[in-house]
């Protein structure tokens, strides 16, 4: 594992560290953030309050950080900032969001498909607007995480969890 991977593995569990398992949690039973589903995809087999700080940490190595090529972003805090949104409201709403934000700073738009191509690589990577990009970014966030409380009033209980994941 790479130390920008150690960096944003770090940076979850600034926010995910405890077993939950709230009624009202879309997510369901959680720990160190990783649900139930996409631990069951990854192949633990454990319940979910005795999943190790190992089994999390490769679980978001492999799903969340390898997978979506955020290990290919040069901005170390754009690819943090795209993994934590990717284990917060999905991966493809998170390279959604970085596609969008580099569309709004720029006239070369590229296709926003949720998939860290080759294209989105090299405009993000050659982007001239990095801080703009994150600010963007967690605007995005900020902006889901109402959308969601919007539609679904048992939501609103989380806001205050949620807002603290999008400062820069």
């Amino acid at each position: 594992m790479d130390k920008n991977f150690e960096k944003a593995f770090q940076k979850i569990l600034q926010f995910e560290g405890k077993y939950s398992d709230d009624k009202d949690d879309r997510g369901g039973k959680t720990k160190y953030g990783i649900s139930e589903t996409i631990a069951r995809e990854s192949g633990y087999q454990g319940e979910m309050k005795d999943l190790t700080l190992d089994q999390a940490k490769e679980i978001y190595y492999q799903n969340y950080w390898v997978n979506l090529n955020y290990h290919k972003i040069k901005a170390i805090d754009i690819a943090i900032e795209c993994f934590e949104q990717a284990v917060h409201i999905g991966p493809k709403r998170a390279t959604s969001n970085l596609q969008l934000a580099y569309n709004l700073l720029t006239e070369q738009e590229i296709e926003v498909d949720g998939i860290v191509g080759s294209n989105t690589l090299k405009g993000v990577n050659n982007s001239a607007y990095g801080f703009e990009l994150l600010q963007l970014l967690n605007i995005l966030q900020g902006e889901r995480y109402i959308s969601i409380c919007k539609a679904d009033k048992s939501q609103k209980k989380f806001i205050r969890g949620w807002l603290k994941r999008t400062l820069l």
